[in-house]
C-alpha cells in the first residue's frame, strides 16, 4: 500500500497496549476490551495521517478498523500489533500486506 498509510499505521499499532501474557486471568483483558483498545489506538493514528488517493480520512479509517475487527478477535490483533511492533520499520509493511484487499476496499470506498 501507500507509504503514508505504513506511517498512519505504525502509531497505531505503537499505541496498542502490550499485554503480560503471564498475568492471572482475574487481570487479563476481555477479548472485547483488547478489541476496543485496538480500534481506539488504530482509529487515533489513522485519523491523523493521510491517506493517498482518500478524499475522506475518517470514513477510510472506520472501514479500516472495520476491516480489522472482522477478520482478527481481540488477541490475534494484539499479537499482530507486538510482533508487527518487534520487527521495526518492516512490521507496518507486513500488516498493510496482510489487509491488503480491506485498503482497496477502503480505498475505493472513502
Amino acid at each position: 500500500m501507500r507509504s503514508s498509510f505504513l506511517f498512519v499505521a505504525a502509531l497505531g499499532l505503537a499505541l496498542i497496549p502490550q499485554v503480560g501474557w503471564a498475568q492471572s486471568a482475574q487481570k487479563q483483558p476481555t477479548d472485547a476490551q483488547l478489541s476496543r483498545s485496538f480500534r481506539d489506538s488504530f482509529l487515533k493514528g489513522c485519523k491523523s495521517g493521510k491517506t493517498p488517493n482518500v478524499s475522506n480520512q475518517n470514513a477510510y479509517c472506520t472501514c479500516m478498523a472495520n476491516g480489522y475487527q472482522a477478520r482478527y478477535d481481540g488477541k490475534t490483533l494484539t499479537a499482530i500489533s507486538q510482533v508487527a511492533g518487534s520487527i521495526g520499520q518492516n512490521g507496518p509493511a507486513l500488516v498493510n500486506l496482510m489487509m491488503q484487499p480491506e485498503g482497496k476496499r477502503c480505498v475505493a470506498g472513502s
